[in-house]
């Protein structure tokens, strides 16, 4: 892991602890419960099924059909525009300027892979393609996840 890069506050927790702590004892004395499980709930996701389609709690089914009516209901289509995160959403637009690349990659992968793994054990038989799109430095708005149903094949 990429420590420093990762939680640049490491540096300093890990000077004033006198050596190399691990980023947990840095969360256990910064962070609430209240926040791990909120993060816990999006790294490790409830799925519902509305209409054959699975998507990340709290999608209703009116939502479902207010996307279907408008992409000639192509499935695959509403569930990855329902189910996409930007990776920036995670916190409040006021501190999106403190986000890096290295951060908005490491976010994203993890979300991918633990989203995957949520599927596969929440819908077995079932097929899940789950993409991570990479933005740039110029624009890391474009980091995002999502998730939609793999018909083909």
């Amino acid at each position: 892991m990429k420590r420093y890069e990762l939680v640049p506050e490491l540096r300093e927790w890990d000077a004033h602890n006198g050596g190399e702590e691990s980023p947990e004892g840095w969360v256990s004395c910064m962070g609430t419960f209240s926040l791990a499980a909120a993060y816990a709930t999006l790294f490790w996701p409830q799925f519902v099924e509305v209409r054959g389609m699975v998507f990340r709690e709290g999608v209703t089914a009116s939502d479902v059909e207010n996307w279907l009516a408008h992409t000639d209901h192509e499935a695959k289509v509403v569930e990855a525009t329902i189910n996409h995160l930007h990776i920036l959403d995670i916190q409040h637009p006021g501190i999106w300027s403190e986000a890096t690349e290295t951060q908005l990659q490491f976010l994203g992968r993890t979300l991918r892979a633990s989203w995957a793994a949520k599927l596969e054990l929440d819908f077995p038989g079932r097929k899940f393609a789950v993409e991570f799109i990479e933005g740039s430095s110029e624009n890391l708005r474009e980091y995002q996840v999502l998730f939609y149903e793999n018909h083909e094949g």
